[in-house]
């Protein structure tokens, strides 16, 4: 709550409180009378709003009446010189936090902000009890209701403590990154920096650079030494965006570091040390690629000490409005906008989109949707078209299902129905090394 609206035509008042608010660093936003309170309120969304009962346009009540209209989460304390207890009593009803009487002392204003800050901390233990008995966990901007996620957030807080490689594996858009940074945030580490490298954005000697650093002269344009991202993390977290990228060359270095904690800068024999926690993610199959001989074998160990596997959007239907509501309160604050919903042709759409872009994909779509409504509701015009019109079974075609899809709905459903996994190696005429092979490559575990 460090946005305080207060609307008052008494000048003296306005600025008395704008001195308190300000020293105690809240920003404060003033209006002189109740139209211009408004649109102060609707334009900058404040949590807290001092309201004067008398104003000189529109009586305070009404005022009241429209900031509740809004349906957002605000404190309104109401303050005038004519306390009665009718009016105290009948404001709270329409939904006031508290009734201050005229005049009052900076010390009285402190402890109404201090009582709001305790309401507000107990409503928001409420909101997360009543997550947890719906079975939703939110971390940040991670949200989610599934079990299988449930599962790997609980491993996740587990190991972060750990110095062991975590790899986190799933398809482009799943959150691999949010929860990396979950992963340093839960750990020892979390004062220390967190820092990502994309191992897709730069070629093989700007990877190496951007990760190890170079001195002067290393390579042509090389003008000045400089550190890399393993150096400006010690003491934190490293988040190799997309591992599977790497040349051989910067895979051998990378391995080196894992081993013995140091590394040379490029163009430099001096070795480094530095303490660094690395998480890897990666949107491809690693153990094929080392089968493949594209990935080193032994860096895959290093870096595969824990997996986490996070599925995409559409085999976690349930998370899609849960994800959706959450980043449109989100996106409507950031654009100034009242949005208090999303109608049900929208959901229906949401829901039966298939999301190839996962998590990302939705959250650029209602993004899209907060900026372009002007409803109180995200509607299926809000929405790109081809969602809106989207058709997961049109009429006249097969429903077409890539092979590997195939053979992974089989042997889930062949392992469902056998007790033991050499039974189900049997029926599927394979042996059970290559069912558990294909049982850690489909995450059928």
């Amino acid at each position: 709550m460090k946005k305080v609206l207060l609307i008052d035509d008494d000048h003296n008042i306005l600025t008395t409180l704008q001195i308190h608010l300000e020293n105690a660093g809240i920003t404060v936003l003033l209006a002189e009378n109740g139209k211009k309170g408004l649109e102060r309120f609707e334009r900058e969304k404040p949590g807290i709003v001092f309201l004067d009962l008398k104003l000189p346009d529109i009586d305070g009540l009404q005022v009241l009446n429209k900031i509740a209209a809004f349906g957002l989460k605000t404190y309104v304390i109401i303050i005038t010189a004519y306390a009665t207890i009718d009016t105290a009593v009948k404001a709270i009803k329409m939904g006031a936090f508290d009734y201050l009487p005229k005049p009052f002392t900076p010390e009285q204003i402190t402890h109404h902000l201090k009582m709001i800050a305790k309401v507000n901390g107990l409503e928001s233990e409420v909101e997360t009890l009543k997550d947890q008995l719906k079975g939703i966990v939110r971390q940040g901007d991670f949200i989610t209701r599934s079990r299988n996620v449930h599962k790997i957030l609980k491993m996740a807080r587990q190991v972060a403590d750990a110095d062991a490689g975590i790899l986190i594996s799933g398809e482009s858009g799943t959150g691999k990154g949010v929860l990396a940074s979950l992963i340093h945030a839960w750990s020892s580490r979390h004062s220390g920096p967190f820092i990502t490298v994309n191992c897709t954005a730069l070629q093989e000697n700007l990877l190496e650079s951007d990760l190890f650093g170079h001195v002067k002269g290393a390579f042509t344009g090389a003008v000045r030494s400089k550190k890399g991202k393993l150096e400006l993390t010690d003491t934190g977290t490293v988040f190799l965006d997309e591992v599977s990228e790497m040349s051989p060359a910067v895979q051998a270095k990378l391995l080196h570091f894992l081993q013995y904690k140091e590394f040379e800068r490029l163009g430099d024999t001096q070795m480094i040390r530095v303490d660094v926690r690395v998480v890897a993610a990666t949107n491809r199959d690693l153990e094929e690629l080392v089968r493949e001989n594209m990935f080193r074998r032994d860096l895959f160990f290093r870096l595969n000490v824990i997996e986490l596997f996070l599925p995409p959007l559409r085999e976690r239907p349930e998370d899609i409005l849960l994800i959706a509501e959450h980043y449109l309160e989100k996106f409507t604050r950031a654009n100034n906008k009242i949005i208090k919903g999303i109608t049900e042709l929208a959901v229906e759409a949401l829901q039966s989109y298939p999301w190839p872009g996962n998590v990302r994909e939705l959250v650029n779509v209602i993004e899209r949707g907060a900026i372009l409504s002007h409803k109180d509701q995200l509607d299926l015009q809000d929405l790109p078209a081809h969602i809106a019109n989207y058709n997961s079974e049109p009429r006249g075609t097969l429903n077409i299902q890539s092979l590997a899809k195939v053979e992974k709905n089989h042997i889930k459903n062949v392992l469902l129905h056998t007790s033991s996994i050499e039974e189900a190696a049997r029926v599927l005429s394979i042996d059970p090394a290559t069912l558990w092979r294909k049982r850690k490559k489909y995450h059928l575990d």
